[in-house]
């Protein structure tokens, strides 16, 4: 579904922006599907959580269009048209979110939600004023805790406005968005170092290594040697930690919560048909084929030991700690036709995500060593 206004004509964008807004729509969708399978959850409205779930991820591709007016104005020919064109269509699917909030039901509070939202503003404006020179790896995990962590925050808002949660099944969710997006916004740093230090900015990454950015005569060089050196694992070392702090958050909250595994199921089988249908730009049947589909549906409901084969297969490729056995028996006793559609749904995002960012050190870190590799 295009984020932009129906009227807006077909050619008012140029052929680069479109794929872009999409790009950004994929992404920010993400976090909307989080807030929208929590606010069905507990309030069991699907337009409601439909309107929540559409405001971070307009509020994303708004904010991804404008820090793209900041970041790449130099290398644009056209900076005028290419400006303009940032900055507009941004305010346009801002607009969005202004048409979520005054259709959001009056006994729902979105004060604290719009606070967020002033924040997340506000440490854009703070990010000019980071002193990567004086910084030390304090600093610097409190910078990506701020930056990935105020989306995080505005996710756990809006699923708290409606009421229902408690304040220790609120503290697990906010856990688990905002470690969750600490993780993806190191590896994002990672995977964008090169650019990083092409523009002066200051991550996490360069901030962990110990030798002198100024010192080198060219990225590469610089690249290679923190590549070689400590700031890999400790990275990792960091993600490891922020992910046991996830599992540890799931394991509470689903402790907590009085819900049937059907009614999970029909919570998260209606966030990903909301992802899919009315936010994603790719097609299922391009990332999930039909022969895949039909291993999918052999897999969870082709009986106990294909159920078990299945979940065992996903388990070991998950960014968080999974129990094979667990799971395929909480499966065995769900209805089939709706586990499959959310089972090839759920395939069919983590594709997306795959193709549209990094989700681990390691892959970032391949990508970064094939990059500097001389072609032989």
């Amino acid at each position: 579904m295009s984020r932009l206004p129906d009227a807006l004509p077909d050619d008012a964008l140029s052929s680069a922006l479109h794929p872009t807004l999409e790009a950004y729509a994929d992404q920010g969708g993400l976090l909307g599907a989080f807030t929208y399978f929590f606010t069905y959850l507990e309030t069991r409205d699907e337009v409601l959580a439909e309107t929540l779930a559409s405001i971070p991820t307009d509020l994303f591709v708004t904010s991804a269009l404008h820090d793209d007016a900041i970041d790449e104005i130099d290398a644009w020919d056209d900076r005028k048209r290419r400006l303009n064109e940032h900055v507009t269509t941004g305010d346009l699917v801002f607009a969005n979110v202004a048409a979520a909030v005054a259709d959001a039901p009056a006994d729902v509070d979105l004060g604290h939600a719009l606070e967020t939202v002033r924040e997340i503003g506000a440490g854009q404006l703070a990010e000019e004023s980071f002193d990567a020179a004086a910084a030390t790896v304090d600093d610097a995990i409190a910078r990506v805790d701020e930056r990935g962590g105020r989306w995080g925050d505005l996710a756990v808002e809006l699923v708290a406005a409606p009421g229902g949660y408690t304040a220790a099944q609120l503290a697990s969710i906010r856990t688990i968005a905002t470690d969750g997006l600490f993780v993806l916004t190191v590896i994002d740093d990672l995977a964008d170092l090169p650019e990083d230090v092409d523009n002066g900015v200051a991550t996490l990454p360069v901030v962990l290594f110990e030798g002198d950015p100024d010192a080198y005569r060219s990225t590469t060089a610089l690249v290679d040697d923190l590549l070689a050196s400590d700031v890999p694992d400790r990275l990792e070392a960091l993600v490891d930690r922020r992910r046991a702090a996830i599992d540890a958050a799931a394991t509470d909250l689903h402790a907590s919560l009085d819900y049937s595994d059907e009614t999970l199921l029909e919570a998260a089988a209606l966030a990903l048909q909301w992802y899919c249908e009315t936010v994603c730009s790719v097609p299922v049947a391009e990332t999930v084929p039909q022969t895949r589909r039909e291993a999918i549906r052999e897999g969870v409901s082709g009986g106990e030991a294909s159920t078990r084969q299945f979940v065992a297969e996903r388990a070991a490729d998950a960014p968080v700690a999974i129990e094979p056995d667990a799971i395929a028996g909480t499966l065995a006793g769900l209805p089939d036709e709706p586990l499959v559609r959310t089972a090839i749904r759920l395939e069919h995002l983590e594709s997306v995500v795959d193709d549209r960012m990094h989700t681990t050190v390691e892959d970032a870190l391949a990508d970064l060593r094939t990059a500097s590799t001389p072609a032989s």
